[in-house]
């Protein structure tokens, strides 16, 4: 979290780097980091709303607005006048099926391993597919959900309003 702050302070001081060099600083940064430790590090619901803050703060400082900026114009479409930046939770989200893909890819230890924490989280839930699962991860709060990567990542998609249609197992 230091670093961040680190990162935000170093935006803020060096007003000479453009707008456009900034954002690049942020992403080959911040996200690239997110998406790193996202499939990997299962963050704390109060440290990762931290996180999020402290990244608005850097694409706040990147693009030169008053801290007083309202967050929403971060996430609105280009075409209806926002500036659409993908956010912490989206990252990570991303970063969390990608991973579970590859787990799932190969016919290794990490594939028996993953089909097993499947299994758990659609029995730990009584689902029978994915699709059930992605529902009923929608009304865990974050800390249950975190305690299987496969609920987790479905629980990730329903907070950004998406859905994944995917059967890992399936030997076709």
């Amino acid at each position: 979290m230091d670093g961040i702050t680190e990162l935000a302070c170093f935006l803020r001081k060096n007003i000479d780097l453009s707008i456009e060099n900034s954002l690049r600083l942020i992403e080959c940064t911040l996200a690239r980091f997110l998406a790193f430790l996202g499939p990997v590090i299962i963050w704390p619901e109060k440290e990762f709303k931290r996180l999020t803050a402290a990244f608005v703060r850097c694409n706040k400082e990147a693009w030169q607005m008053s801290p007083n900026t309202s967050t929403a114009l971060f996430t609105f479409p280009k075409d209806k006048g926002g500036l659409q930046i993908k956010m912490p939770r989206a990252i990570i989200c991303s970063a969390a099926w990608g991973h579970l893909t590859r787990c799932c890819q190969f016919d290794d230890g990490t594939r028996q391993l993953a089909e097993i924490t499947y299994k758990d989280a659609l029995e730990k839930h009584g689902c029978l597919d994915m699709e059930n699962l992605q529902f009923e991860a929608e009304f865990l709060t974050w800390d249950q959900a975190s305690q299987n990567s496969f609920t987790f990542a479905c629980h990730l998609t329903s907070t950004i309003g998406i859905r994944v249609s995917w059967d890992p197992f399936n030997p076709d």
